[in-house]
């Protein structure tokens, strides 16, 4: 969150060292992971060394019928397949621990490795829209059916 490169494709702004402490401070301290209506940001750590490489965001719709996910690493992390199996355990516990039906992705246009990821992940494409001035690659994936 300290990366102008990374933050460029985000929705939020660089943080200096103290906002990103108070950041990680207040995120530890959140007693219920899942809150419809709310943000909950969870640490990405790198395997075998829990050293913390980024983190990815839930967001369960008022309803709970559907769950927008997103996710930021550190530029050293990327390619290294940190962000699919992060987003792979992110639709696993949305699927384990809430009613929600499909979760929804958006990607910055201009970040391609971000829309890869997405369709790695098994989203599917759904178009383009613009929000917040920002042009951006929209993705789905429904609730798995077992028969």
């Amino acid at each position: 969150r300290t990366d102008p490169e990374i933050a460029r494709y985000q929705s939020w702004e660089v943080m200096d060292a103290d906002r990103t402490r108070n950041f990680l401070a207040f995120n530890q301290s959140v007693v219920t992971l899942i809150r419809p209506g709310e943000w909950v940001q969870i640490g990405i750590a790198e395997t075998g060394s829990d050293t913390l490489i980024g983190d990815l965001g839930i967001k369960l719709s008022g309803d709970q019928a559907e769950a927008e996910l997103g996710i930021t690493l550190a530029a050293h992390a990327h390619g290294l397949g940190h962000g699919l199996r992060a987003t792979q355990l992110a639709c696993n516990l949305i699927w384990d621990e809430t009613p929600a039906g499909v979760i929804k992705v958006w990607a910055d246009i201009r970040n391609a490795p971000s829309r890869a990821l997405a369709e790695r992940a098994g989203f599917t494409f759904i178009g383009f829209e613009t929000n917040d001035g920002v042009d951006e690659a929209a993705f789905s994936m429904p609730r798995p059916q077992f028969d």
